[in-house]
């Protein structure tokens, strides 16, 4: 459980990473490299500024379906540290052929071509069927008008469009899992005969993006391995084939999609593709990395690393975790400490947690005055610590032995709640909120407001069989309302009913024990027909042995 303490402001907020491979701080900005909205199907492409600009697809919070993705936004950096976000360029609303229910805004490319930028998107037509919308700007990341459908690619989804040294520009897409491409016009909007389906890539899945490296041309997608997907590549000797399989170069991530791109920058290759990792895994609502793509001799790809996360808690003088400042292992840190790390005082605006590490930082140097302290990712400190900067910091180490991840609920992007995911995709979650409980405090909770449906949500847990647990939980429904709150974790339910201690939290302990299981599952929920405002917070399931004189506690009952 939390403990408050006077004059400090614990703070959860954001973002936090399991991570097995870490980046190097010196050298480029930690995955995934968007922290503030979840992006998916990144196209990464270097353009004539030196910039290296990337255009994914965005997934909606909190998650609901791929239908749902809206919205294309644009990211560019000239360091790889720190990336702009050069905000929504096109939207569903802004393709008067598209479906009137919206969504449907799948992965992305974009092409250059005789001073004008191409961006070509997936999108449903008014009958549903898929169509190769383009968008045209003199701007890389800005002033993109739709100019139509590219003729003679209905039916077709993921685009990519590959610029031959020649200047031949060739359209690939798919169509039933299987890889299809063509020549197209100089006027990059018809093709210059039919799609012809790509032989040598028989694992393909979705999303084929191609680049040519020493006269030999790639294609990279994803492949139909179960339960989730890997990234596959061919080589060929000409851009529309035949192509000769090369087998699987990148493992799967935590959600069953893949899909990328790969681009030379500054002299080094990079692999961009999507995870789970703000999300927990979330299937719809995935997140844009990269990593170094590096090849052997003859010119095949090595297996790339996947990293995640920092090594040492990263501070940043700008928020999303960009412009790096500098990195801090365990221990105390004056103004003059700080400086010498490259952390200037009172410079910090976010600050990236490595896993097991505790920051506390102080307004006044020598760890005087008020302080801060940090146990999760922040990408802005502003929104917690208005206008207080820090002069002194201290770096320790922590164990938690808590198995529900996420429990008080102090990480989230937008609106979806890191971990937890609704039961049933169609159980009504959009009054789902994190709140603070108390300002003063800076703890979140899980706030939800019903109208007279249930709602339930969830995660899984690994358990020990035989192993006995302890079970908590703290429940609280606003006066007025109606129905019942419950957390579970497998049998073992808490339930609170509204005018039960109205306003007030209630905290709730049992042990029990996991018989034969090897997981259960955690939920929070209300009944059929709860109507108001309710809260959850401190789910906690930890190994408990009880001593041999003892027996199971019964359920108890606390007001806070």
């Amino acid at each position: 459980m939390r403990l408050k303490q006077q004059m400090i402001w614990t703070v959860h907020l954001a973002i936090v990473f399991a991570t097995s491979l870490v980046a190097t701080a010196a050298e480029r900005r930690s995955n995934p490299f968007v922290s503030h909205m979840f992006t998916a199907d990144p196209s990464a492409h270097v353009w004539e500024d030196g910039r290296l600009y990337v255009y994914p697809s965005s997934d909606t919070s909190p998650p609901t379906s791929y239908s749902s993705m809206d919205g294309y936004h644009v990211f560019s950096t000239d360091d790889l540290i720190s990336w702009v976000d050069h905000g929504e360029i096109l939207h569903s609303r802004d393709v008067e052929w598209g479906t009137p229910q919206g969504g449907n805004m799948w992965a992305p490319d974009c092409a250059y071509k005789n001073g004008r930028y191409y961006f070509y998107f997936p999108h449903r037509n008014k009958a549903m069927e898929w169509e190769i919308g383009v968008a045209t700007s003199e701007q890389p990341a800005s002033g993109f008008e739709v100019q139509g459908r590219v003729r003679g690619g209905s039916g077709f989804c993921d685009p990519c469009v590959f610029i031959d040294d020649d200047g031949q520009a060739y359209l690939y897409a798919v169509i039933d899992a299987k890889c299809y491409a063509a020549k197209l016009k100089d006027n990059m909007m018809e093709l210059d005969g039919e799609m012809v389906h790509q032989v040598g890539v028989d694992e393909h899945r979705e999303g084929p993006f191609v680049f040519k490296r020493d006269g030999i041309y790639y294609m990279i997608y994803p492949d139909h391995h179960p339960k989730f997907n890997r990234m596959q590549y061919s080589m060929s000797d000409s851009p529309l084939g035949p192509w000769e399989p090369k087998g699987v170069f990148v493992d799967h991530t935590d959600v069953i999609t893949m899909h990328g791109s790969v681009v030379e920058y500054q002299g080094q290759w990079y692999l961009f593709y999507h995870n789970g990792a703000l999300s927990g895994g979330l299937a719809h609502n995935r997140s844009i990395c990269f990593d170094p793509v590096r090849f052997n001799e003859d010119g095949s790809l090595q297996r790339v690393r996947q990293s995640i996360g920092v090594a040492l808690p990263t501070f940043h003088a700008d928020i999303n975790f960009n412009r790096m400042l500098g990195a801090l292992d365990v221990g105390a840190y004056t103004s003059a400490d700080l400086e010498q790390h490259g952390i200037r005082e009172n410079a910090i605006a976010s600050l990236e947690l490595a896993p097991g590490y505790v920051v506390e930082a102080f307004e006044a140097d020598h760890f005087q005055g008020q302080s801060w302290r940090f146990e999760h990712s922040v990408i802005d400190l502003g929104t917690l610590a208005g206008d207080k900067r820090f002069s002194s910091i201290k770096v320790s180490r922590t164990t938690d032995d808590n198995l529900v991840k996420n429990g008080s609920f102090e990480e989230g992007v937008e609106a979806s709640i890191r971990y937890w995911a609704a039961v049933k995709r169609r159980t009504p979650t959009h009054g789902l909120h994190r709140i603070l409980e108390d300002p003063a405090d800076q703890y979140y909770a899980l706030g939800y407001e019903g109208e007279q449906a249930a709602m339930a949500i969830q995660q899984t847990v690994a358990v020990k069989p035989q192993q006995s647990y302890t079970f908590s939980a703290k429940l609280k429904i606003d006066p007025g309302a109606t129905g019942q709150v419950f957390v579970s974790a497998g049998e073992k339910t808490f339930t609170l009913d509204a005018g039960t201690q109205a306003g007030e939290w209630v905290s709730f302990t049992d042990s029990l024990s996991a018989g034969k299981k090897k997981s259960l599952s955690i939920r929070c929920g209300t009944s059929a027909k709860f109507k108001g405002r309710c809260y959850w917070d401190g789910i906690e399931l930890s190994e408990y042995e009880p001593h041999p004189e003892s027996t199971d506690a019964a359920q108890t009952i606390t007001s806070l």
